[in-house]
């Protein structure tokens, strides 16, 4: 999945005993020293979403087809 900036992403996170799904326009994308996405903003949030804490991107094609 291709993600470039002001994309419109969706990004989602399952907890424990919930999910959480957070969808904005891609404000930065930050890569590691090996060249992974590290982590991503998004517009009008101040905070980051690390890949490393299990936040994964919802891919909108996907969704559509299973519906």
């Amino acid at each position: 999945m291709n993600v470039f900036l002001g994309d419109t992403i969706t990004l989602a996170k399952e907890m424990k005993n919930n999910a959480t799904m957070v969808t904005g326009q891609c404000a930065g994308l930050v890569l590691d020293d090996k060249g992974d996405l590290d982590r991503v903003y998004i517009h009008g949030l101040s905070v980051a979403f690390y890949m490393n804490e299990g936040w994964v991107f919802v891919d909108h094609g996907e969704e559509e087809e299973d519906a």
